[in-house]
């Protein structure tokens, strides 16, 4: 790759000296362009977007979908959750962190609108994707006529098409989440055309300068990367359309004052706290990385897989993450093809500013679009990702029409040449090829489980691509009816979680979700090993320490049973399950003491279960059991009388402080609960044996007979 570039590089600067296209574009196209032009040409970018995506909107929601839209409390409350959206961090009100996280308040208020709206539906979540994919190449085109109008449009339009159809978008259409990277790409794109003057003029208006500020500040709302564009406007500006600094500078200022407002907004949203990621690993594998030699070679080898996926697009997955690109050193071939890849274009760039100020900035504009996410200054969320090119993508698409209009010796302002056909027919091939692979690519979105097949298939050294699909193949066999095909699921769940171990063994979730498949099939040993160890790699990971209590008890081994319980309880003492996992247990060793006779023990149990589960209207029974026994009939009332506040239907509740009433010979309050027990349950021979003590207590034998009578009745 790195030899074909320095002769392509080398061609396309030779041939550009003969046709002399060095200068910034300033002239006016030779052909005008119709209105009607304009709308065909638009609905030809419509007609191969929806040829491309338009069966995404019989897909399910898949991957981060929960994150931003379908599990994120702010959207789900609709309008009233607006004040959150701006106020607090974009994960926050997922699943509560905290620090350091997105900002993108525009996208959740882009999702709230859908939720409202369209009540979470999938089909119009990937419809909205496909539109706003058609605008992003609209605005796009309009964008290139106006950077590149000495050009013929032929080549604004080659260059949409080449974009469009380029697989590595795949993702961000077939994504609903991904729609932050269509809001931002469509807002900065438009904010750019803003920035570029009509004829004859050096600059726009004070009007026009304010909305193009509007629609970047709103790219930074929507997605944080969108600050590339404070210096890529300024930088379009000066080198295609008008070489003055000080205007240019001035744009930067005021697109600067916009980025300031941003910056201040996420502070007080988010502060500047890290966020509390239990693994990092996982995410990014330069947290891996150690010394100067290490750190620097995997970035460079990052730099060359992103040149790879714009230039060779194909395999794709959704993840790259540990162990799929790993750790290098500098005797790492790929580290030193990304270092000289990117060095020779920068310098390219450099030296060509002047003569080839086109293909300069198309270059200078991908280093600059990726740089936010290609953890080059900045360790970014994932080693590598498919929707960090959305952007970039736009040099490549230049790179590669331009380029190669040059080396069949087009004239790029009259798009005529000797070589017509052989340039048209070497970027048909071009779009025929990436269009296939974008149809075949974008089937692997349908849902879930489509996708993560394909991530094990096409990155199978990645413990996250193997955990994610072992999930879902968990979730199918826990749903599955037939319980052969369960079985099969659990199977196949078991042998990618224990991939995904094999690749990273501190992957705390595999483990965790191994132990669930070995309870499942009755291994609870192997469940317990697996338990163990993600707590021993995460110790604030509360759901291992509840699965081995559960464990634990039902082997009857209570103290160790105990011992999970109260690990799980004292990280938080508010959450529930481990509090009604201590009162069970607690009421099981209550219940095994009083079997043994050891009633002062079973009490003094029930009392600490109590202190966890008190509203447990079995649990007061037995522990009014217990003061009965003891003949402390106060203070088995007292816990009857709260197991039926908490549970007024509880017919053992009533039936028993009739009971207790009749033994100390509070004959009226006997009567009243057994007559309550009685409209819960007609049936209730201890209420009726209750009506016939009392009675004939009282004297009353034909009373008495009377209920003996029913209640022989219900005997037969």
């Amino acid at each position: 790759m790195l030899n074909f570039l320095f002769v392509f590089l080398a061609k396309v600067q030779f041939m550009s000296k003969k046709i002399k296209t060095k200068e910034p574009a300033t002239t006016l196209a030779p052909e005008t362009i119709s209105k009607e032009n304009n709308i065909l040409i638009y609905l030809l970018f419509a007609a191969l977007i929806i040829l491309l995506y338009g069966s995404t909107i019989n897909y399910e929601f898949t991957l981060d979908d929960d994150l931003f839209y379908l599990k994120h409390k702010s959207v789900q409350k609709g309008f009233d959750g607006v004040g959150e959206i701006f106020s607090l961090g974009s994960l926050n009100q997922f699943d509560g962190t905290t620090g350091t996280q997105p900002y993108r308040p525009a996208t959740l208020l882009f999702f709230t609108f859908q939720h409202v709206y369209f009540d979470n539906s999938p089909t119009a979540a990937h419809l909205l994707n496909v539109f706003m994919y058609v605008l992003v190449s609209i605005v796009l085109y309009t964008l290139l006529r106006k950077l590149f109008s000495s050009l013929n449009r032929w080549y604004a339009v080659l260059i949409t098409v080449l974009y469009i159809v380029h697989p590595i978008h795949t993702e961000v259409v077939s994504s609903v989440k991904s729609v932050d990277e269509l809001l931002a790409a469509l807002f900065c794109f438009a904010s750019l055309l803003f920035f570029i003057p009509k004829k004859d003029q050096q600059e726009v208006s004070l009007a026009t300068i304010i909305l193009g500020i509007a629609l970047f500040f709103l790219g930074l709302l929507s997605k944080e990367s969108s600050i590339a564009f404070l210096v890529i406007i300024p930088l379009a500006y000066y080198m295609l359309i008008n070489a003055n600094f000080k205007i240019a500078l001035k744009y930067f200022s005021c697109l600067a004052a916009a980025t300031g407002l941003f910056l201040f907004m996420r502070y007080k949203a988010i502060g500047t706290a890290p966020t509390n990621i239990i693994d990092p690993l996982l995410d990014n594998i330069l947290y891996r990385a150690n010394g100067f030699a290490e750190v620097t070679a995997t970035k460079a080898q990052i730099l060359f897989y992103y040149i790879k996926l714009m230039f060779i697009p194909w395999p794709l997955s959704w993840d790259y993450s540990y162990n799929q690109i790993s750790v290098v050193n500098w005797s790492s071939l790929t580290a030193w093809l990304g270092l000289l890849i990117y060095g020779a274009l920068f310098l390219f760039a450099i030296l060509q500013i002047r003569k080839m100020p086109i293909l300069s900035f198309c270059i200078l504009f991908f280093f600059l679009a990726s740089s936010p996410t290609n953890n080059l200054f900045i360790i970014n969320g994932a080693n590598v990702g498919e929707r960090f090119l959305f952007v970039p993508s736009l040099s490549f698409t230049i790179f590669i029409i331009w380029g190669v209009a040059i080396l069949f010796k087009m004239d790029l302002k009259n798009f005529s040449g000797k070589n017509k056909i052989l340039f048209l027919t070497s970027i048909g091939v071009f779009v025929l090829i990436f269009s296939v692979l974008s149809k075949n690519r974008s089937k692997d979105w349908i849902n879930n489980l489509t996708l993560f097949e394909k991530g094990i298939e096409v990155c199978p050294n990645s413990s996250r691509t193997q955990y994610s699909a072992a999930t879902e193949y968990l979730n199918a066999a826990q749903t599955a009816t037939d319980p052969n095909e369960s079985a099969s699921f659990f199977n196949k769940a078991l042998e990618h979680f224990n991939k995904s171990i094999e690749i990273y063994p501190k992957n705390t979730q595999a483990h965790y979700n191994s132990g669930i498949c070995y309870s499942k099939f009755g291994d609870t040993t192997n469940a317990i090993l697996h338990y163990k160890k993600a707590i021993e790699y995460d110790r604030a990971y509360v759901m291992p320490m509840n699965n081995l209590g559960v464990i634990y008890q039902k082997r009857e081994l209570y103290d160790s049973a105990q011992k999970y319980y109260e690990m799980a309880h004292n990280i938080n003492k508010q959450d529930f399950i481990p509090r009604k996992n201590l009162g069970d247990l607690y009421f099981f060793k209550a219940y095994a003491e009083n079997k043994k006779g050891n009633i002062d023990k079973s009490l003094e149990w029930y009392r600490i279960s109590a202190s966890y589960n008190e509203n447990n209207p079995i649990l007061l029974n037995n522990m009014a059991f217990i003061y009965s026994y003891k003949k402390q009939n106060d203070s088995a009332l007292i816990c009857l009388k709260k197991a039926i506040s908490y549970d007024p239907n509880s017919l053992v509740s009533y039936e028993n402080i009739a009971v207790i009433n009749f033994q100390v010979k509070n004959y009226t309050d006997a009567i009243e609960f057994a007559n309550k027990a009685l409209t819960l349950n007609s049936k209730s021979q201890k209420a009726f044996g209750v009506l016939i003590d009392v009675n004939n207590a009282l004297g009353k034998t034909a009373e008495a007979q009377k209920y003996q009578q029913v209640l022989s009745q219900l005997n037969k």
